[in-house]
């Protein structure tokens, strides 16, 4: 089992932060991975994680066990990943995954106590409870944004979750925050959310994720509660003002970077205050509000001032939908001299070379194993008996002339090993099993879900950008295409890039005016 003791990280220091937000089968670790090679400096979060599960998936811990002993299936349900520990502790070309925060769900306050010590374990650098998700799959159980009209409830969690945290050495102890609406159905006045933040203050929680938006449980969709329901950031900044004692961060609408620097500083540049020592935000701006020019009313002006607690702000779609956005995070938010990619072309090549070591090919082994996982959790090696196929040859195949004309002796080459050197993964000899997959796939070895989780953080990377449908359209046929199946998600990714001219991946990102 490899080690999880932490690699040199970035501190999480005083300096404003930018997170990238828990979202529902988006922020996987193949997501997680994409983004982290946009920026060195993001915080990161994993898709909330069910407490409930990591105790019903932990084989080696029972739920009052203070030292939590980790397998690779808890690590995997705790949504943990650090390739580095599978090539002997070398962090050499791997990407670091600090700092990153784990997000869980649970309105049991010894499930969070368990789940608390397993994310400490893993190595995550913050610890958050979901008490803002709308979807039918939290709030029927009664968690997510059930807890802020359950406020006792919220209360037991979130103090199991501190005296946890406070039991560990002090080096090791993990800094707990709740993530919420400003509202939840008839419980949107400010003094109820004043009420909610107080009482959870009162049970040692001191940070605070908030979405600028009320959620409705019943009547709205997901994908609604996080569209129809107004922002009001003057509401968030009034929050923040009356708890100086606690850290604060915005999360809901953030439109672009500068967008997203102009809310964590504050800049006064539309409105001159006469009295700006008790003023945060321009009284002009309100819910519903006329100045912003936002659908439904929505307010998202930025504070005319920098609000010490005001500790940073969290995007999620921008992240999702424009993943391009973020590349200039760390020099135009961050002040670092330089950004890791310089271009759409070495983001995607960097992306690839990882999905190829995680999710290797399968057309070039003798192998009946079916990939249905990272290569890291297999049961066994996986070796290539050849170089390449005579599809993959297009990309793979090193000619001595050039021209793309394979070698026979290069094509023939033996033993090629795909993987890492220890690794363990769930026994795959059901017979049925491997009847249906064939019925199904035929000879395809690697299943769609893993072709999917590999290409998901990829589609748009063109937005806005010519040829982004193109490259959307690509994506889909050849995940679906059998015939290329086994060449794997590395392959469908190179083959859906040359459809798209060179120039396109060759244009560096476009940077902020820092002026």
């Amino acid at each position: 089992m490899p080690e999880t003791t932490k690699c040199s990280q970035p501190q999480l220091g005083q300096q404003k932060e930018f997170h990238i937000a828990p979202m529902l089968d988006v922020s996987t670790i193949e997501f997680r991975y994409f983004m982290r090679l946009l920026s060195k400096r993001a915080i990161l979060w994993t898709e909330m994680t069910v407490a409930e599960t990591l105790v019903y998936r932990s084989q080696h811990n029972s739920l009052d066990d203070t030292n939590i002993q980790l397998d690779s299936e808890l690590m995997r349900h705790c949504g943990w990943f650090d390739e580095r520990h599978h090539y002997d502790g070398s962090c050499v070309d791997m990407v670091n995954p600090h700092p990153i925060v784990c997000q869980i769900g649970t309105n049991n306050p010894k499930q969070a106590a368990f789940a608390t010590r397993v994310v400490q374990a893993c190595g995550y650098d913050r610890i958050d409870l979901n008490a803002e998700c709308p979807s039918d799959r939290v709030s029927g159980r009664e968690f997510g944004a059930a807890l802020m009209r359950d406020k006792d409830t919220a209360i037991d969690v979130i103090r199991s979750m501190v005296q946890t945290s406070e039991s560990f050495e002090d080096e090791m102890t993990l800094p707990v925050s709740i993530k919420t609406r400003i509202g939840v159905d008839d419980f949107d006045s400010f003094e109820h959310l004043v009420g909610f933040v107080e009482s959870l203050i009162d049970a040692g929680c001191k940070r605070f994720v908030i979405h600028a938006r009320k959620v409705y449980t019943q009547g709205l969709s997901p994908a609604q509660n996080r569209t129809v329901p107004p922002l009001n950031y003057p509401f968030v900044y009034q929050l923040i003002q009356r708890f100086p004692q606690c850290d604060f961060w915005l999360n809901g609408g953030i439109m672009n970077l500068q967008h997203a620097k102009r809310v964590a500083y504050g800049q006064v540049t539309v409105y001159q205050l006469e009295d700006t020592e008790n003023s945060c935000i321009h009284e002009k701006h309100s819910v519903p509000c006329d100045q912003c020019n936002m659908s439904h009313g929505s307010c998202i002006a930025h504070p005319e001032k920098n609000i010490p607690n005001l500790r940073g702000v969290m995007v999620g779609r921008l992240a999702r939908d424009n993943p391009a956005a973020l590349a200039d995070v760390d020099r135009y938010f961050f002040g670092e001299a330089t950004n890791p990619c310089s271009s759409r072309r070495d983001l995607m090549e960097k992306y690839i070379q990882f999905i190829e070591r995680i999710y290797p090919r399968r057309c070039c082994d003798d192998d009946d194993v079916i990939s249905s996982r990272m290569v890291m959790d297999m049961q066994q090696l996986i070796v290539h008996n050849r170089q390449c196929c005579s599809i993959c040859q297009e990309f793979l195949l090193n000619t001595s002339s050039g021209l793309g004309h394979p070698d026979p002796d290069e094509v023939n080459d033996q033993n090629e090993v795909a993987t890492y050197n220890d690794v363990i993964m769930p026994d795959q000899t059901d017979t049925k099993r491997r009847k249906r997959h064939i019925q199904k796939y035929g000879n395809a070895k690697i299943v769609s879900g893993v072709i999917d989780s590999a290409i998901q953080p990829t589609l748009s990377i063109l937005y806005g950008q010519r040829g982004n449908n193109l490259f959307r359209r690509e994506l889909h046929r050849l995940s679906r295409d059998m015939k290329v199946r086994n060449c794997g998600p590395s392959y469908i990714l190179r083959k859906a890039m040359a459809a798209i001219p060179t120039e396109v991946w060759e244009k560096p990102f476009a940077l902020n005016d820092t002026s």
